[in-house]
């Protein structure tokens, strides 16, 4: 009897694990992130979505500002956020600012609190702020 119960209770916890992880890969399959951006005296808003193939990433343009926001999807969740902020002068790029966020993330909080960013020559600014998000 005590047998039966035992493989009963060990079916549930599989069940229970499945079902869980089933619910993880679709909710970070869907998640998104949400950036407001200002720069050049004008706001942009962009969306982000999880990938599996970071080096893929297309950067923003914004003024001589390059913003590139990464979710890197590793099987079924997102293992990192990745945020670059460069600037363009003299046909180079400096890396003015990179941060990498780790999970678990808070859905419709700020990620990233705000950021300003000022440019080595002439203090230029971009300013912006990440929330992770659900897909509409």
């Amino acid at each position: 009897m005590s047998s039966h119960l035992f493989l009963w209770m060990r079916s549930c916890i599989a069940v229970g694990l499945f079902l869980s992880a089933t619910a993880s890969f679709a909710s970070n399959q869907q998640l998104r992130l949400h950036c407001q951006l200002f720069a050049g005296g004008e706001d942009h808003a962009f969306v982000f979505a999880p990938t599996t193939h970071p080096y893929t990433a297309k950067p923003i343009d914004l003024e001589r500002f390059r913003f590139k926001a990464i979710l890197s999807l590793g099987g079924d969740h997102i293992e990192h956020i990745k945020i670059t902020v460069s600037y363009r002068s003299a046909g180079q790029a400096l890396i003015l600012q990179q941060a990498t966020y780790l999970p678990p993330f808070t859905q419709s909080q700020s990620l990233t609190g705000r950021h300003q960013i000022y440019s080595p020559d002439l203090g230029r600014e971009l300013s912006y702020e990440c929330s992770v998000m659900d897909a509409p």
